[in-house]
């Protein structure tokens, strides 16, 4: 847990890492790091969450390497 980030900050920034596909998934990672996840919820948050997901999806495939 980095106490400079907000359990919101870092839910974006997990969203961002494109090493998640769900919010249910950033949540648990969210816990494991000892942060609270009762912030993250709601359609809005959720809407851009998966919007960001989406977008830093790694390409997987014929010349590409997975991470």
């Amino acid at each position: 847990m980095d106490p400079r980030l907000s359990q919101l900050e870092r839910a974006f920034e997990l969203a961002r890492s494109g090493r998640f596909s769900t919010v249910a998934e950033i949540k648990r990672k969210l816990r494991e790091e000892g942060y609270m996840d009762d912030q993250v919820e709601g359609p809005v948050l959720f809407g851009q969450l998966n919007s960001l997901m989406k977008k830093a999806v790694r390409p997987s495939g014929p010349g590409t390497s997975a991470a």
